[in-house]
């Protein structure tokens, strides 16, 4: 299941209120003190439709620590095409004593019409399907209710963490949402019950971070490898493992422009449920994929799900001018994007690795607006379709 901070939220009215004045230098500077940022939240994605709530970031920086002791992050959000969702998430970098770091989220995630289309790397998506009198035909409802919560703590080597995680949800599917007609998991199901049941895991990871700021770094590696088993004896419903690699590098061409990479494998073994299956594991925050605004953008939404991964990101980011907006340093960035991805139903075939891709590409706009707010919109162009999305941050 994916519970994480909500990503896909950009402000269109903007309110910026800080406790305290922060120094300005050409170098984004170091904040102090608390920040507030509160936000009605507007924004579209060409997967999800128009989206509004309110979102609230809260962040304290003391005396100037990097990124932030911590954060507290309150959002109720809705979409035009069926997402409800209401989350809590707490990020403490710097707050606990001998480097341990500690995140938890809570949320209800409500979506009406998710995603789906199969899974394997060569589903097919026919347009006509979704013609009255079946307009979801690529859709399923899902309710997922839980908590997720990791920490983190250093080792010897101060750019080197180790990771323990554990969660508890709840989620429970429609076939056939609003009661549309036939959907593709209806026919698939051929009259079984929709999928419903709990995704109770622990995990343990190893992360090696050596950016030089965790929003918008321009120089060094995070990269990290999690292994997290679901298991019936935890009050999973069905138990099964999936180990993911994740390697990203940041590399500063000139003062202003950065190139920034991902790759991804990951691989799941054991049965997988359909409400679990397009999970993406990270350390920070989990996703979904492949297809989307956090992986192969262009794509749509969860086009192509399956035990096994692999995912490839570029980027060119472009910061090409400098700001100041109600007393704080803000900026604007460009960027230029290539992603690609493949599935396997089950285990990766090494041979098969630069085969069968679906590619996206595009280009984007970054509005950073303080020392951690930075509004976000993405084109990206595939084979099948493309994409707008307009949220926030970077999608990794």
């Amino acid at each position: 299941m994916r519970l994480s901070r909500i990503g896909a939220l950009a402000g269109i009215a903007t309110v910026l209120v800080s406790s305290r004045a922060t120094a300005q230098t050409a170098e984004r500077p170091a904040a102090k003190g608390w920040e507030f940022v509160g936000i009605p939240a507007l924004n579209f994605s060409s997967d999800e439709g128009f989206g509004y709530g309110v979102l609230a970031q809260i962040y304290n920086y003391g005396s100037g620590i990097q990124p932030y002791r911590f954060t507290i992050q309150p959002t109720l959000f809705f979409t035009t095409k069926g997402r409800r969702d209401a989350v809590l998430f707490f990020d403490a970098p710097k707050l606990l004593p001998r480097d341990w770091r500690l995140d938890v989220n809570v949320a209800r995630e409500q979506q009406l019409a998710n995603p789906y289309y199969g899974v394997g790397n060569a589903t097919v998506y026919d347009s006509t399907k979704e013609r009255a009198p079946d307009p979801y035909y690529y859709r399923y409802g899902r309710v997922q209710l839980g908590l997720v919560s990791n920490l983190q703590h250093q080792l010897g080597s101060r750019s080197a963490r180790v990771l323990f995680g554990v969660g508890f949800t709840h989620a429970k599917t429609d076939a056939t949402p609003y009661d549309s007609g036939t959907t593709f998991l209806d026919a698939e199901l051929a009259g079984a019950p929709a999928p419903e049941g709990n995704v109770n895991f622990v995990r343990a990871g190893l992360v090696w971070d050596t950016r030089d700021r965790e929003i918008g770094p321009n120089r060094g590696r995070y990269a990290d490898v999690i292994v997290q088993r679901v298991d019936k004896a935890l009050g999973a419903t069905t138990s099964y493992s999936r180990v993911t690699a994740t390697v990203r590098q940041y590399v500063s061409l000139t003062p202003r422009l950065v190139g920034a990479a991902r790759a991804l494998v990951q691989q799941a073994g054991g049965a997988v449920p359909l409400y679990d299956i397009a999970t993406i594991l990270a350390s920070y925050k989990s996703g979904e994929g492949i297809g989307g605004g956090n992986s192969v953008r262009g794509l749509a939404k969860n086009r192509f799900v399956g035990k096994g991964i692999v995912m490839g990101n570029a980027e060119l980011r472009w910061r090409f001018t400098d700001f100041s907006l109600r007393g704080k340093p803000s900026f604007l960035l460009a960027s230029g994007f290539l992603d690609a991805g493949r599935v396997w139903n089950g285990a990766i075939q090494p041979a098969e690795v630069f085969s069968d891709l679906h590619a996206g590409y595009g280009g984007g706009l970054r509005i950073g607006l303080g020392q951690s707010f930075v509004v976000a919109i993405d084109y990206g162009k595939s084979s099948e379709s493309s994409k707008l999305y307009i949220g926030l941050g970077y999608p990794f």
